[in-house]
């Protein structure tokens, strides 16, 4: 039987698809976004309006959720939704 993570609709595994809904549900309450906006492919800055602040706030949150640390550098590189998913993913091996 293969163990591998198996994709959804949206691209996501079963490995990510409890980061990305616990980020979704940290950013509709932070950002004020409903909860479609905040898709794999949208974009924090233009799509979310999330600033650097914002940032670190949702990210402060999933650390505590996930037992991660993000360092608040790396999280100027993220561009989308998924970027933010994937690095808090590799966080957690």
């Amino acid at each position: 039987m293969d163990s591998s993570p198996t994709a959804d609709d949206t691209g996501r595994t079963d490995d990510t698809a409890d980061i990305f809904d616990a980020f979704r549900e940290k950013a509709t309450e932070i950002l004020d976004v409903e909860a479609h906006q905040a898709s794999p492919d949208a974009l924090l800055n233009e799509t979310l309006h999330a600033d650097s602040v914002d940032l670190i706030e949702i990210a402060g949150l999933l650390e505590r959720q996930f037992g991660v640390e993000l360092d608040d550098r790396e999280l100027y590189d993220l561009e989308t939704v998924q970027d933010f998913v994937d690095l808090v993913a590799r966080k957690r091996r």
